[in-house]
């Protein structure tokens, strides 16, 4: 099965000439699919990007035995890895939707920092930073787990952070207001940093976040259980998802429950329908008649799809994200309706 986004593959990978025709034909980068076995191990990486400590007992320990009486040498770590790694990013966007580096760029940080403190050696560091990567390698020899999460950061935006044992070690602290320091360390339980719930809850951030606006997709049932929003951005630009890995776990390992509560409310207005099925014009996907045709539709497909195990259907789900993105590619030229009154 196919999944959005992912590390590049091996030039010499057998399956690297499959994804690259896949990539073509959705004209996205190929380091963006690659191959997963099973659904189980899609919606399991998935959901392991959700900000909660495991096994919360041994991570506690391990975190006041090994972390805690290193912790400023540890913040100095990080702050001397994010200086490093903040010129090539900076080159490399300068601007992302407008606003300079390091605003909105909180992934692209994140994953620089987490890469460089992975293969950093304690030669190349200073007594104190040393002794502190020293003292990272050692917890995580023990037990202790460093990786990278995702969610509603104190219900005002989505981040990016990194959980060290029981700690939220956020490495991109000024990629919202850039003035706030690059780092910043506290307890996971003090952070306010949680998972989203649902698809309501991620269109509530979305919308304090990033400004966008919802509606429910009751324009391309067959896509519904995996997209069930339609995305409008503050400029008009429309897309079909939410699509990010998180989101599409969520959804199928509660058997598109989500979803389903994602399209129950009313139909879409008749006008409101009208001008986006003529965006969806010669999208690869059949649009339904009417919004409440569209709705009905959707929402018996969620929970036929879920009593007959289609959740756990690989075949389905790629056809799914295949068709989800060609309609993306095609409404990326497409400008929303104006808002319902």
């Amino acid at each position: 099965m196919l999944r959005f986004p992912d590390r590049e593959l091996s030039r010499h990978h057998p399956d690297r000439a499959a994804l690259v025709a896949v990539a073509k034909r959705l004209d996205v980068p190929v380091g963006r699919i690659a191959l997963c076995g099973s659904m189980s191990e899609y919606t399991d990486d998935a959901l392991a990007l959700r900000p909660v400590v495991r096994d919360a007992p041994r991570q506690q320990a391990l975190t006041e035995r090994r972390l805690l009486p290193r912790l400023p040498a540890f913040r100095a770590l990080l702050l001397r890895l994010r200086a490093e790694v903040d010129p090539a990013l900076r080159r490399l966007r300068p601007t992302l939707n407008g606003a300079p580096y390091p605003l909105g760029q909180c992934l692209e940080i994140t994953e620089a920092v987490q890469a460089r403190l992975e293969n950093l050696e304690p030669a190349d560091l200073c007594e104190a930073e040393a002794e502190a990567l020293t003292t990272l390698r050692a917890f995580q020899a023990d037990g202790g787990e460093v990786r990278r999460a995702w969610g509603d950061l104190r219900g005002q935006y989505f981040q990016n952070a990194l959980i060290v044992g029981t700690l939220y070690v956020d490495v991109s602290n000024d990629t919202v207001v850039a003035t706030k320091p690059p780092v910043e360390i506290l307890p996971l339980a003090e952070a306010g940093f949680s998972p989203i719930a649902d698809y309501m809850h991620f269109a509530r951030i979305a919308g304090r976040y990033w400004r966008w606006r919802f509606l429910p997709n009751h324009l391309l049932p067959e896509l519904a259980p995996y997209a069930p929003l339609i995305q409008i951005a503050p400029g008009g630009r429309l897309r079909l998802g939410p699509l990010e890995p998180y989101m599409l776990g969520l959804a199928l390992t509660g058997g598109f429950a989500a979803s389903e509560q994602a399209l129950r409310g009313p139909p879409l207005p008749a006008g409101t329908f009208d001008g986006l099925a003529a965006a969806m014009q010669g999208a690869p996907v059949s649009i339904a008649a009417t919004a409440e045709q569209g709705r009905a539709a959707a929402l018996a497909l969620c929970r036929t799809w879920r009593a007959g195990g289609r959740v756990g259907c690989a075949a389905s789900f790629n056809r799914a994200m295949l068709a989800a993105h060609q309609v993306n590619k095609h409404l990326a030229r497409t400008i929303a309706v104006a808002k319902a009154a």
